[in-house]
């Protein structure tokens, strides 16, 4: 009782503001006529604060991982095959390897944290051989997925590690500074989805849609000299 005596001055004074911003209007006025349809006004007022108030957080806890959403093993969502990408592209010695795991997590668990940028550009510095990333723009028609499985799901990231690996080796970048190395394959590209994550090798078999690299895409790949 003392807990609705205390809430009560403040509700009362929420119903006296609404009603003031609802008798401004006259198309408004006309729902808080008489005490019915003010009631019914009221009540579907409250309605969508609450469903909006419930929709806004659903969605925001499955947009960041809080929780899944309801129906997904009735709804199965079919991704979209990924039809170009964008490769960022550089290359690293092999005895850097795990620097490179390093640097990448360090980009991805502070993207926005300004004060790593120093960091990750002196990590860069001493791990890159290339001083700046060339990007190279791959396109996927149905030649490179029709014998795939499930060629509507396009191509697969063992079939992308050879894209870049064979682009790598026809480039002047290659034909100025490592033409000696004659022994580098698909196994020494490594991938890196939109979420900075590392594409393992074994997921070579998996769908370039299913490992989130998906169509104009911006992502990273080393070669491993």
């Amino acid at each position: 009782m003392n807990a609705l005596q205390t809430l009560y001055p403040y509700v009362a004074k929420a119903d006296a503001e609404f009603v003031r911003l609802l008798s401004q209007h006259s198309f408004t006025k006309t729902l808080i006529q008489n005490c019915i349809s003010k009631s019914i006004t009221e009540c579907l007022f409250l309605m969508f604060v609450v469903l909006f108030w419930y929709e806004v957080l659903y969605w925001s806890g499955i947009y960041i991982g809080l929780w899944e959403y309801h129906a997904k093993d009735i709804f199965k969502e079919v991704p979209v095959h990924c039809a170009h990408v964008y490769v960022r592209l550089n290359v690293v010695k092999k005895s850097d390897m795990e620097k490179v795991r390093v640097y990448y997590q360090l980009k991805r668990e502070s993207p926005f944290n300004i004060l790593n940028w120093k960091t990750l550009n002196e990590k860069g510095n001493e791990i890159f051989e290339l001083n700046k990333f060339v990007k190279y723009h791959f396109e996927f028609s149905p030649e490179d997925f029709e014998n795939n499985p499930d060629p509507e799901l396009g191509s697969t990231i063992e079939h992308l590690r050879e894209k870049v690996l064979d682009t790598f080796l026809r480039s002047s970048i290659h034909e100025k500074f490592y033409l000696e190395r004659k022994d580098v394959n698909p196994n020494d590209v490594l991938v890196f989805n939109n979420k900075t994550q590392e594409v393992e090798p074994d997921s070579n078999r998996a769908y370039l849609s299913k490992v989130h690299i998906e169509t104009g895409n911006i992502i990273d790949s080393i070669i491993l000299i």
